[in-house]
């Protein structure tokens, strides 16, 4: 059914060829969205999402913990859309879970 979706939302692109890495990366980008839910209860209200010396930008952690899935999210659609997947995405996106993970619990 998700497969037969992503086909119809992604068109020719999505072959089985690219298919098991679609997966892999969709694993990854829902590990991302459940670790970053969990890490919600930890962090403080509002997390910096740039610092540079005196500047500080905060935002909501409600709103800051999503940056990381949801770009990861839509960077993934893009690359099967543009049939450009490889299995140097899924890598990016292991090491973008892992600084993820590292940037929060630094917040914390």
């Amino acid at each position: 059914m998700i497969r037969r979706l992503l086909k119809n939302v992604l068109g020719e692109n999505f072959t089985e060829n690219n298919a098991k890495l679609a997966t892999v990366n969709f694993g990854v980008i829902l590990l991302m969205f459940v670790l970053s839910g969990i890490m919600l209860l930890f962090l403080p209200e509002q997390i910096s999402i740039l610092h540079m010396g005196e500047t500080y930008y905060p935002i909501p952690s409600v709103l800051g913990v999503w940056l990381f899935p949801i770009i990861a999210l839509i960077v993934n659609l893009l690359f099967i859309r543009q049939n450009r997947l490889t299995k140097m995405n899924s890598g990016v996106f292991v090491i973008l879970l892992a600084v993820m993970m590292f940037s929060y619990v630094n917040m914390m």
